[in-house]
């Protein structure tokens, strides 16, 4: 009998985390799950077959058998790339594309779940079940089942977004970087301009490596913390909303604070995800709409936004729109066939269909 065992995690047990769960289990043929505290002692029950999954997050091939367990070693699941899934941007695409194959080239550390035989390697005594499952992830170094395996979703706050950083003036001596992540497009921004960063960041993680990065971090929600930036008299002649907007409960309330914060001849540039995309728009045609842990379906997103509605919620909050961009990024698979079905539309926005992310640039109103 295989039981699948799902590790306490720091992340909030919100829709996106419970849905990977659903998919663990119904990737594996299973109907229940455990979840065990941080304290709880290894209990498998008559478990013939265990597999403990540290990755929620991690998106897993469809198996529906326990994965091939020869010896004494744990089995790791083979971590994938999103890269090497090539251009999909959703569950649907996917699925019809199909898994990528895996490599016998990973690091089992990075695995997102390792499957075991109980039996084969028992607890020790009064062995609590976190220190259970850093051995057994230490020592997953054996076999792998080829089909065992996941994609696992790189972390964003590295990337230094150059396509808008460069929008960024260089002249501009204060930048606030509103979802800074890990600082990366703050520092290279700082790089060419010399000027002084100070990011926003919710992530504790980020928060900390940004601030080897950055001038001063402030750690919090975006709204509060523009807010509390804006009580103690602060000023900015630049800001950075790089994909942070369809994050916040109130995208307008944020852009508003930040205008409040800006100085006369102040520059914002902000990006966000195409709600109009071609993916997105084929899969609901299909009747589909499948979150994922990052991307054009992020489970982290609360507002959607198309070309238009950047618009407005830019003006809303006292800024003046001078150029919204459409950045393409990877085409959607099979795109011409969905292209010219649209063409029986009259109105239909190619221009939209083909855009991964709106880019905008304002000043103050």
């Amino acid at each position: 009998m295989l039981r699948l065992v799902f590790l306490p995690s720091d992340a909030p047990l919100d829709y996106g985390v419970r849905i990977g769960r659903l998919r663990w289990r119904r990737a594996l043929g299973v109907s229940e799950a455990a979840e065990p505290s941080e304290d709880d002692p290894v209990a498998f029950g008559e478990s013939a077959e265990v597999v403990l999954v540290r990755g929620s997050r991690a998106l897993p091939a469809r198996l529906g058998r326990p994965p091939r367990v020869d010896g004494d070693a744990p089995v790791p699941c083979v971590p994938l790339s999103v890269a090497d899934a090539g251009s999909v941007h959703t569950l649907r695409e996917l699925e019809e594309r199909g898994w990528p194959v895996s490599t016998a080239n990973f690091d089992p550390s990075s695995a997102p779940a390792v499957a075991f035989r109980p039996e084969r390697i028992p607890p020790d005594a009064g062995e609590k079940i976190r220190a259970y499952a850093t051995r057994l992830f230490s020592s997953a170094t054996g076999r792998v089942d080829p089909e065992f395996r996941a994609l696992v979703f790189d972390d964003p706050p590295e990337h230094d977004r150059p396509e808008l950083v460069e929008r960024l003036p260089e002249s501009a001596r204060r930048l606030c970087d509103v979802g800074c992540g890990a600082g990366g497009a703050g520092a290279a921004w700082k790089s060419r301009s010399g000027g002084q960063v100070t990011g926003i960041e919710r992530d504790a993680v980020a928060a900390e490596r940004a601030r080897s990065r950055l001038d001063r971090v402030v750690e919090g929600e975006a709204f509060s913390a523009l807010e509390a930036l804006a009580a103690a008299g602060e000023t900015y002649d630049a800001f950075l909303f790089g994909d942070v907007l369809e994050h916040l409960e109130d995208p307008v309330g944020a852009l508003a604070a930040a205008r409040r914060l800006a100085a006369p001849e102040a520059t914002l540039v902000a990006s966000v995800p195409n709600v109009g995309h071609l993916s997105l728009v084929r899969d609901l045609v299909l009747g589909r709409f499948d979150v994922l842990p990052a991307g054009l379906a992020d489970a982290g997103h609360l507002r959607w936004f198309s070309r238009s509605f950047l618009e407005e919620a830019l003006e809303e909050a006292g800024w003046r729109t001078v150029v919204i961009e459409p950045l393409a990024g990877a085409p959607a698979p099979a795109a011409e066939a969905f292209l010219s079905w649209s063409c029986a539309f009259p109105q239909a926005d190619r221009g939209s269909l083909t855009t991964y992310q709106w880019m905008a640039v304002a000043s103050p109103a």
